[in-house]
């Protein structure tokens, strides 16, 4: 019982700490399909062991476990063998004469079925579960023998047996505990303890025992006293004992996962982002646009929750990583929208020459309303010089945009492909958010082998501004490794990067040796870009709610190109800090020759200070303007606004969020000049003190400046 008491209350203090601590690791981490194989010490317990003789033995299980989140279901094959020499030597001691026993081992063989909870935390993994089943117990016969060696002729004389007469299916249930660590994204090493028990002593087993007689009344039976009764002619005295087998399963184990359902992989995406051609945009995770007028309430949308309305834009060729000799084997760039039908598009298709750490060289763009585009259309008369270039298609009316794709032209003949990319996050430090990242590289080259003069530097990594990101390699290889052209070979790497709320897609790319002195470029490199990040909020946010109620979009004074949104944000959860971030806009004047557009900074989708207050405060943190470089730049203007609070805030928060948008013509009347704005923000709000733990929200506002 005392081991049973520990297991109950490891389990129980491990249960309350992780859903304390989990986060949405949680989702990202886990698979959907689990294999383990353990083996271990399997300790009888004194009410198995005092009716059986069972003693501490080992056990061996091969279990599986589908996981549709944290919860799986899971079955197990496995046995466990006890055996019962040890606990009759006791029993011969008890004895004064002398007996020799023939023993055997109880052998159980079980199948089961049950629940699974799991729980992580960095490479740490916490499994809890329960299983219930039927356990077929073979039958045992023990026998115990007494031997004269006191006489002339040798004397054998049965005195004591023990059996079952046959296999013992029963129902058990099991409950216990795994703590596992993860060596790789698919493989782990992990303990585990268990209780396993039958739910009955259904077992029965037959004791028989000689009982002799003291003969020499010296007070203890002995030699003497069995060989003058003659004790073959004793007959046994038969009992029956009920056994129910119960065993605590201490062990190791080895695990194989497989089957990534939550981790968002670059082949397999639930949305994409949304950029745009604007230096000034931020990208739009909006599925659809919702129409909002000048009052009302609005109710943000929930990206944690199921949305079946999808639109994105996927790129077709050239496929990424394509290698050409010149720009005329491409023929044409196509891509394809998938999701809800885009009324009247218009694309604009960028190709960039790249250089080092993703520096743009030089920029071809070109406008089509098709979903195709002929490489003459846009590169015209130009020469492509060798290197890498990078591909992507914005639809202008939605700022939807493709994930970016790259293409080599080279004269070498390289085979340079990243494969199996996989996206986690790993949790939040302070605000910022902790993303691991593995991949394969696979590399042949009749040119040369892939080498790097300088192993940490070799691989780049990037945000959605093609703006480097600090980055650790780490384990299986804290280096970038040479990898021979003459064979195909294939090296796994991850590394971990530590990013911003700012940042909305993480890209990377390789880029070995020039292997040609020559002045012909033959560089081996790859890129690839997860457009979307995990989201890492835990399980809180999708029962979470967020409103803009009373809300009010009207002109800021006489300004035509600023707007004040004023209203009220109810959260349905009390919390902690609030912050708003303008991730895309768009608008269209009629006349369309009555606005210039963008002039100022101030006037590309900004919010503006003072004139914003959150909760009544202008003690905002702000993310200033000044990555633009624009003389105009304002330190006043930002694109996201936080507020936080020292103590909870509940009910009704006040907002007034002054926006600067594109205007009329100055000196223009506005009533001469009709604009429609479509702005799209996103809410982000923070439910612990620490600032640790967000939720996040959006919604798109259209209006127009009458």
């Amino acid at each position: 019982m005392k081991k049973l008491g520990i297991l109950v209350f490891f389990v129980c203090v491990t249960f309350g700490y992780s859903q304390k601590k989990i986060t949405e690791l949680e989702k990202n981490n886990s698979s959907l399909v689990e294999v383990l194989i353990t083996t271990g010490i399997s300790s009888a317990t004194s009410t198995f062991s005092d009716n059986s003789y069972a003693a501490d033995g080992s056990f061996i299980e091969l279990s599986s476990t589908y996981y549709f989140s944290k919860i799986g279901l899971g079955i197990s094959l496995g046995g466990f063998s006890n055996p019962t020499e040890g606990n009759l030597r006791n029993f011969a001691n008890e004895v004064s004469y002398p007996v020799k026993f023939n023993s055997e081992k109880w052998k159980t063989s079980y199948y089961s079925i049950g629940p699974n909870y799991k729980t992580t935390f960095g490479s740490l993994e916490t499994t809890i579960f329960g299983r219930a089943g039927i356990m077929l117990v073979k039958p045992i016969s023990l026998e115990g023998n007494f031997t004269s060696e006191n006489v002339d002729v040798s004397t054998t004389i049965p005195v004591y047996n023990y059996n079952t007469n046959e296999t013992s299916n029963i129902g058990f249930y099991n409950a216990g505990i795994r703590l596992g660590y993860k060596l790789h994204p698919n493989w782990g090493l992990y303990a585990t303890a268990n209780y396993l028990s039958a739910f009955s002593d259904g077992i029965t087993a037959i004791d028989g025992r000689k009982q002799f007689i003291d003969i020499n009344k010296d007070g203890v039976i002995n030699e003497v006293d069995i060989i003058r009764q003659d004790g073959t002619q004793i007959e046994f005295k038969y009992t029956e004992k009920n056994i129910q087998p119960q065993v605590f399963n201490y062990g190791f184990g080895v695990s194989y996962n497989f089957g990534k359902k939550l981790t968002t992989s670059n082949k397999n995406k639930k949305q994409s982002s949304r950029e745009n051609s604007n230096p000034y945009f931020v990208s739009n995770e909006l599925k659809d646009k919702m129409i909002a007028k000048n009052s009302g309430s609005v109710v943000f949308t929930n990206p944690s929750k199921k949305d079946k309305k999808q639109q994105k834009i996927i790129g077709v060729l050239p496929k990424n990583n394509s290698v050409f000799k010149n720009s005329s084997e491409i023929k044409n760039f196509t891509w394809k929208v998938i999701g809800t039908k885009i009324l009247n598009p218009q694309y604009i298709i960028e190709v960039t020459k790249i250089g080092n750490n993703q520096k743009s060289q030089r920029i071809y763009i070109e406008k089509t309303s098709s979903t195709s585009l002929n490489t003459l259309q846009i590169f015209k008369d130009h020469q492509l010089s060798d290197g890498q270039y990078r591909w992507k298609v914005t639809e202008t009316s939605t700022g939807n945009s493709s994930a970016p794709m790259f293409f080599t032209f080279s004269n070498c003949e390289i085979d340079f492909t990243i494969s199996n990319e996989e996206i986690e996050c790993l949790g939040y430090e302070g605000e910022n958010r902790k993303f691991k990242i593995c991949f394969d590289s696979t590399y042949s080259s009749t040119s040369g082998d892939l080498t790097y003069t300088n192993p940490s530097s070799g691989l780049s990594v990037f945000d959605q501004t093609y703006s480097p990101l600090s980055y650790t390699l780490v384990s299986p290889n804290p280096t970038l490794l040479t990898q021979i052209g003459a064979s195909t070979t294939t090296i796994s790497y991850c590394f971990e990067v530590t990013v911003s709320a700012s940042v909305t897609s993480i890209g990377f790319g390789l880029q070995g040796d020039d292997l040609d002195p020559s002045p012909i470029l033959c560089q081996p490199g790859v890129s690839v870009n997860f457009d979307e990040l995990p989201n890492c909020i835990c399980e809180e946010c999708e029962e979470m709610d967020l409103s803009f109620d009373n809300f009010n979009i009207s002109l800021n004074g006489t300004n035509g190109n600023q707007f004040n949104f004023n209203g009220d944000i109810n959260v349905s959860v009390p919390i902690y800090g609030i912050e708003f971030q303008i991730q895309s806009y768009s608008y269209s004047a009629n006349p369309s020759a009555c606005s210039k557009g963008v002039s100022t900074v101030e006037e590309s989708g900004m919010f503006l200070m003072p004139g914003t207050t959150i909760n009544g405060s202008t003690s905002l943190q702000l993310i200033n303007e000044t990555a633009s470089g624009s003389l105009s730049s304002n330190n006043n203007a930002t694109k996201n606004v936080k507020y936080t609070s020292n103590s909870i805030l509940t009910g009704a928060i006040p907002v007034n969020l002054t926006i600067g948008l594109p205007g009329p013509i100055s000196g223009f009347d506005p009533s001469c000049c009709e604009i429609e704005y479509t702005v799209c923000i996103k809410v982000k709000v923070f439910y612990e003190e620490s600032n640790c733990k967000s939720c996040v929200f959006t919604h798109c506002f259209t209006f127009n400046n009458q």
